[in-house]
C-alpha cells in the first residue's frame, strides 16, 4: 500500500509529460535543445557531447526517469576573411519514463548561419533551423490504472481503452542568438528559440485527438567573466514557457584557472549552484580542460506539491563534451577567455 500513492503520481506524470518538453538542469551542455541557432556556436571546428538525467529514484525503481542524450555539431566555412560560417548538427535523444511505460526517441537534424557583425569576428548574430522525427511508446501492460484496484489489491483488469501504443511525427524548430566577445576577458551571448512550430498531434486514445504539443519559447543569457586570469564567474539564466507552464532557472558556476599560462586553453575547476524557482535547489560541480567540459548536478526538490513523493530528492545529471581544434581568437592575445 505504501507505493499506491507514489504509483498513481508517477503514473499521471508519465502521461501528462506526453505533450512536455524534457528539460536539463544544465541547459547550457545541451545547445540542440535550448537554441537551434547555437549549432555550430564554439571555440573549435566540432563538438561532441551528451548528457545523461536521472530522475525520482527515491521513489521506487520501476518508476524512475532516465534521461540519455548525444549530439555533435560542426563548423563549415569558418576560414575566410568574413568570419561567416555555418553550423550542421545532430541531436538523439531517449526519454524514458518507468520500466517501460513511456519512452520519447528523438532524432534532430540542425543548421545554423552564423553572421559577423565586425571584421574582426568577435561579435555574431545566428539564425538556427531544427527538423527531424519523434517516435513515443507506451507499454500499457506495465501500467497500473485507478479501476485495476478492488480495495484489497490490484486485480489487472481495466475498462481503460487506447487506440495506439507509438505514435510518430514530425518536428520544427528554430531560434536566434547573439555572441559577444567583448573583451579578453568578457563574453556575452543572448538567445531566443521556439519549438514545435508545426504543434504536432500526439495521443495514445484517438488519432482525432485534439491533444497537440504546444509551442515552447525560450529565452536565455549567459556571460563569462575572467579577473586575472585566474578567477572566471559564468552566470547563467534561461526561461521557458509552454502552454500554461513556465520555468525560470537562473544560478551562475564560479571557476579557479589551474593552468599558469595566460596564452593557452584554462584548466579550470568550477561549482555552483542554480535555482529552478519555486522548484529545486541545483548544485554543480565541473571541470574544463584541453577541449574537454564534464558538468555534474543534482536536484533537490524544494516543491511542496512534489515533496510528499520525491521526500526533496529529484535526482543527478552528468554532462560530457569535448571540442575539437579550439583555437584563440586571433584579435585578443593577453587572456584566452573560455565558455561553455
Amino acid at each position: 500500500m505504501k507505493n499506491i500513492l507514489p504509483a498513481i503520481f508517477i503514473l499521471l506524470l508519465s502521461l501528462a509529460s506526453a505533450a512536455q518538453d524534457i528539460h536539463f538542469s544544465q541547459f547550457y551542455y545541451s545547445p540542440f535543445t535550448l537554441n537551434p541557432a547555437l549549432t555550430g556556436s564554439m571555440d573549435g571546428q566540432y563538438r561532441i557531447g551528451g548528457i545523461y538525467k536521472n530522475q525520482w529514484g527515491s521513489i521506487s525503481a520501476p518508476y524512475v526517469y532516465s534521461t540519455p542524450s548525444i549530439y555533435g555539431d560542426i563548423k563549415l566555412f569558418s576560414g575566410g576573411f568574413t568570419h561567416n560560417y555555418l553550423g550542421l548538427g545532430l541531436l538523439l535523444l531517449n526519454d524514458k519514463s518507468g520500466d517501460g511505460g513511456l519512452s520519447n526517441l528523438t532524432a534532430m537534424l540542425s543548421a545554423s548561419y552564423h553572421q559577423a557583425l565586425d571584421k574582426e569576428g568577435n561579435y555574431h548574430i545566428a539564425l538556427g533551423l531544427q527538423g527531424g522525427m519523434v517516435q513515443k511508446k507506451i507499454d500499457f501492460e506495465k501500467l497500473d490504472f485507478f479501476d485495476e484496484f478492488d480495495g484489497l489489491g490490484f486485480n489487472g483488469i481495466t475498462s481503460e481503452h487506447f487506440d495506439f501504443y507509438q505514435i510518430a511525427y514530425s518536428d520544427v524548430s528554430a531560434g536566434l542568438s547573439f555572441d559577444a566577445l567583448i573583451s579578453n576577458s568578457t563574453r556575452v551571448q543572448l538567445g531566443a528559440s521556439a519549438f514545435h512550430l508545426t504543434t504536432p498531434r500526439e495521443s495514445f486514445i484517438s488519432a482525432s485527438s485534439e491533444n497537440v504539443l504546444n509551442m515552447r519559447y525560450v529565452f536565455h543569457g549567459s556571460a563569462t567573466f575572467g579577473v586575472k586570469n585566474k578567477f572566471y564567474i559564468f552566470p547563467f539564466v534561461q526561461y521557458q514557457m509552454q502552454n500554461a507552464d513556465n520555468e525560470i532557472v537562473i544560478g551562475s558556476n564560479f571557476g579557479y584557472n589551474l593552468s599558469p599560462n595566460p596564452r593557452t586553453a584554462p584548466t579550470l575547476f568550477y561549482v555552483g549552484v542554480f535555482s529552478r524557482v519555486q522548484r529545486d535547489i541545483i548544485p554543480t560541480i565541473g571541470v574544463m580542460m584541453k577541449g574537454i567540459q564534464a558538468g555534474l548536478s543534482y536536484d533537490v526538490n524544494t516543491s511542496s506539491d512534489l515533496n510528499p513523493a520525491t521526500n526533496s530528492k529529484g535526482g543527478f545529471e552528468l554532462a560530457l563534451v569535448y571540442t575539437g581544434n579550439v583555437q584563440q581568437p586571433k584579435h585578443y592575445k593577453k587572456i584566452y577567455c573560455p565558455s561553455f
